[in-house]
């Protein structure tokens, strides 16, 4: 049974420490040992709630083994001082950002529930801290790695249970306090989410080379055998084509439909989607849905800026967004899939976090203009994916940025 985190912390900071932390949120010396169990608590499930993936649980790890520690033992000194007190603000602030990403705003104002002074980010940005450094210590004394982390984590579940309301589960978009970190449970099969080692702290070892034949061969056979199907489906389409055309009733209807413009730029040459104007979205996706022939992979970029490094994005109003809301209205069956992209900096863990709470975000902005949650799905796809390379030449005309948001159409029908 892991060891009660609250019952720790009430411990490490005693009267004097839980007195300050009181007089930090200007409350009552009454309601300073209530405060400090709701922050640490809401800290905990939102810690939880991150560790549900390979990446987020890895990110705590990271932020868990990387910050500075606090003497809570010095607490009520710390508190009583302004610059240092300032210092574990600014630290806590990025805390929150990075535990409940796009669920800030929703999340404070639900633990501001809790004070009667109402500052609930505040309690957060104090408590955050603290229980990383709880945490930091218990990784230290018990030389955890990453799953010793997660499976303590999970061993917190049991002492939160009267401590979190329905409100902050559903802001954390957990169906049920059970679910909350239910993937952390293993069940005694094995080790809970053990990200890759060098996922953690960069480039850690270098990997065995991969020998010539191992992949060669292999990649020769699949080459032979696309190029024997592309042969008989050339062959399948001229003798399809010597028979004479013959169109659905769908195709047919479509023919005789008036085209709708497809953007500012004409077409000019090859192909549909060779021709369409780089810069529209709308048009490029419109054109894309009425096509009978489509490339599953294609993505659309949006132009949606965020501020660097950060999931702070600067235009929610951008013109891109409200068009992608119409084209949903437009065909209720359209499922589509956000993806986030950012240009690789050697942090696999952070780029992906960045990049997931980006595509996060713009599908937050299309929930709230009415488009069903099951129809969007939203992926941080770090650094890993380029630009396509049919699209190299955008790219080098700054059209199109290996930092991104996408769009990728998952179902029409």
């Amino acid at each position: 049974m892991s060891e009660n985190l609250l019952e720790l912390a009430a411990s490490k900071l005693g009267a004097s420490g839980i007195g300050a932390l009181a007089s930090a949120l200007d409350l009552p010396t009454e309601q300073s040992q209530s405060a400090i169990d709701t922050g640490l608590a809401y800290s905990l499930a939102g810690m939880l709630n991150k560790a549900s993936s390979k990446t987020g649980m890895g990110y705590l790890f990271n932020m868990v083994t990387d910050s500075e520690a606090l003497d809570l033992s010095a607490l009520a000194e710390n508190f009583s001082d302004k610059g240092k007190l300032d210092a574990i603000l600014q630290a806590g602030g990025g805390m929150l950002q990075k535990v409940f990403g796009t669920r800030v705003d929703e999340v404070t104002k639900i633990a501001a529930t809790a004070l009667s002074n109402g500052d609930g980010s505040r309690l957060l940005k104090l408590a955050l801290p603290i229980v990383t450094s709880l945490l930091s210590g218990q990784v230290k004394a018990h030389k955890m790695d990453v799953s010793d982390l997660a499976s303590f984590l999970i061993g917190q579940r049991e002492f939160l249970k009267d401590k979190i309301p329905d409100a902050l589960l559903k802001a954390l978009d957990v169906p049920s306090f059970n679910k909350l970190g239910a993937s952390l449970i293993t069940h005694g099969h094995a080790k809970p989410q053990e990200p890759r080692q060098e996922a953690l702290h960069g480039n850690g070892e270098k990997r065995k080379p991969v020998s010539f034949s191992s992949w060669f061969f292999p990649l020769l056979l699949v080459l032979v055998a696309l190029y024997a199907l592309n042969m008989c489906m050339d062959k399948g389409k001229q003798e399809e084509a010597e028979k004479g055309p013959s169109m659905t009733s769908q195709e047919q209807a479509f023919m005789e439909a008036p085209s709708e413009p497809v953007g500012d730029s004409p077409l000019v040459g090859g192909n549909a989607q060779e021709g369409l104007g780089p810069d529209d979205f709308s048009s490029n996706l419109r054109d894309y849905l009425k096509s009978f022939s489509r490339d599953p992979d294609r993505e659309f970029p949006m132009r949606v800026n965020f501020e660097g490094r950060s999931a702070k994005i600067l235009n929610p109003s951008a013109p891109d967004i409200d068009a992608l809301a119409k084209i949903m209205q437009e065909n209720p069956k359209l499922t589509i899939a956000i993806e986030g992209h950012v240009k690789g900096q050697g942090n696999e863990i952070q780029e992906q976090e960045i990049s997931q709470e980006r595509a996060n975000v713009v599908r937050e902005i299309l929930l709230q203009k009415g488009i069903a949650a099951n129809r969007i799905t939203a992926t941080g796809m770090g650094s890993a994916k380029e630009v396509p390379e049919d699209e190299a030449e955008k790219k080098e005309h700054k059209q199109i940025e290996s930092e991104r948001i996408s769009v990728r159409v998952v179902n029409l029908q």
